[in-house]
């Protein structure tokens, strides 16, 4: 509910306040029994008023792979849940190694929904998806980042289904978080690494990255200036 009002304050910057009083829920189901609304003499931002802010809908991307492959690229919803999961436990024991520094068990359900319910205000991610012969959604990768308050540094984590890795899909998505935290104004965009995990780190310096070797942590470090791209050189 608090996501559809701020999604409404968006479509329709004309609203000042909206007072809504008594609410009642029950299950599913949500009532609002009265409703008072007042409206701006003239179209006003309520953007920066949100506490909660909407999907970004005009962020999503429909993209070709060089196999032919047609996919959506877009931020992450909470109703993805259940095909993240699916994507979660689709790659290989090498790949969660990768991803997650070490082995670890499936994902639980409130572990998933942390990845899933987000505040894009706070954190970014972004899916590739594509649809099955069945007419369904498959989740083929994500990349996600999150933020420091003050609009600084961006640290990204970025898997793909290892029965889709080698098709581009991985640079489809680091370029999208790229282009979107560089659109923020955001300086700088890191992530780390497995030594293991070389190709992350080959693609990561192709796309403009420098890229270091801390070998106390056994890491590899990616780093991109965002707002001065074109001064980078890599290590």
């Amino acid at each position: 509910m608090l996501t559809q009002i701020s999604q409404l304050v968006i479509d329709c910057p004309e609203i000042a306040e909206i007072d809504i009083n008594p609410v009642l829920a029950a299950g599913e189901k949500i009532t609002l029994l009265d409703v008072n609304m007042r409206l701006h003499d003239s179209p006003q931002d309520n953007i920066g008023r949100l506490a909660i802010m909407p999907y970004p809908k005009e962020l999503e991307q429909t993209s070709t792979l060089k196999n032919g492959l047609t996919v959506m690229l877009r931020p992450i919803l909470p109703e993805d849940e259940p095909k993240h999961l699916e994507f979660d436990n689709s790659l290989s024991d090498e790949d969660r190694y990768k991803r997650y520094f070490g082995m670890r068990s499936k994902m639980t359900h409130e572990e998933m929904a942390v990845l899933t319910q987000i505040d894009y205000a706070r954190e970014m991610a972004f899916i590739a998806t594509t649809a099955t012969a069945e007419g369904e959604e498959l989740t083929l990768g994500a990349v996600r980042a999150s933020i420091d308050p003050d609009n600084t540094e961006a640290e990204f984590a970025m898997a793909v289904r290892s029965d889709y890795q080698g098709i581009g899909l991985g640079k489809l998505l680091l370029e999208k978080l790229i282009t979107y935290y560089k659109n923020n104004n955001t300086l700088y965009l890191t992530g780390f690494t497995m030594f293991e995990n070389r190709n992350m780190a080959s693609l990561a310096k192709s796309l403009g990255f420098t890229v270091s070797f801390d070998m106390e942590e056994h890491l590899i470090k990616m780093h991109m200036d965002l707002q001065n791209k074109d001064k980078q050189t890599n290590d």
